[in-house]
């Protein structure tokens, strides 16, 4: 029987803390929330392995370390409000819930949000709300958000997905700039009280494209 608790410490310890993330309520997050309850059986023994795991519908569940770096360069403040999406079974919102106030989750599959619903349920995890959702169209109602982080990558943002950050909020994402492209960067869009934006590239990596966001521009201001 695999040791989950036991490959979750690995997990932090191995892959989340030598790339950099040093924050302790990050890590914490990392090492409380059971990622093999977000996969299927038959996945449970890879849960905390350093790739993307298919879910279906040409979805992935995002590496550890890829997800940790971007979650960890949102700088998420436990009064922020966070949008997460494409999060498809509901582990990133659940880490999310661990760090923020709350965390509005989208996702477009019905199947990925019971599985959802269900897991965090069973974690008692009462902070986030849950909707099934185109993913670009994000969730107008509970913005503005001080956070907003995708679960994959990305060619374009749609102007009303960055419409609904707060001044002074940060998205999350991996740019690629088309299907061609075999990496792409893991990128953060800060929004100026001028209402502009300001784009950072923080690494480099690999991500599988969300429904919705290809498209021949990077941005759609």
């Amino acid at each position: 029987m695999t040791d989950f608790s036991g490959a979750r410490k690995n997990m932090v310890e191995c892959q989340l803390h030598p790339c950099g993330i040093n924050e302790e309520r990050v890590l914490d997050a990392y090492n409380n929330i059971p990622r093999e309850k977000f996969v299927s059986q038959a996945q449970r023994s890879i849960a905390y392995a350093d790739n993307d795991l298919p879910l279906g519908h040409e979805r992935f569940l995002m590496a550890p370390m890829t997800h940790a770096r971007l979650v960890h360069a949102a700088d998420i403040k436990p009064a922020d409000v966070v949008l997460d999406i494409g999060g498809a079974t509901g582990y990133s919102a659940a880490i999310l819930s661990q760090l923020a106030t709350t965390v509005v989750a989208v996702e477009d599959q019905p199947d990925f949000v019971e599985h959802a619903k269900a897991a965090l349920i069973d974690l008692d995890l009462l902070n986030i709300l849950h909707f099934d959702t185109p993913l670009q169209d994000g969730d107008k109602k509970h913005a503005p958000y001080d956070v907003i982080l995708l679960n994959g990558a990305a060619s374009v943002i749609p102007k009303s997905l960055l419409a609904q950050l707060n001044v002074g909020g940060r998205l999350c994402y991996i740019q690629r700039d088309s299907a061609d492209d075999v990496c792409g960067s893991a990128t953060m869009i800060t929004k100026r009280s001028d209402g502009h934006c300001d784009t950072k590239t923080l690494f480099e990596t690999r991500g599988h494209f969300l429904t919705g966001f290809v498209g021949e521009a990077k941005f759609s201001f």
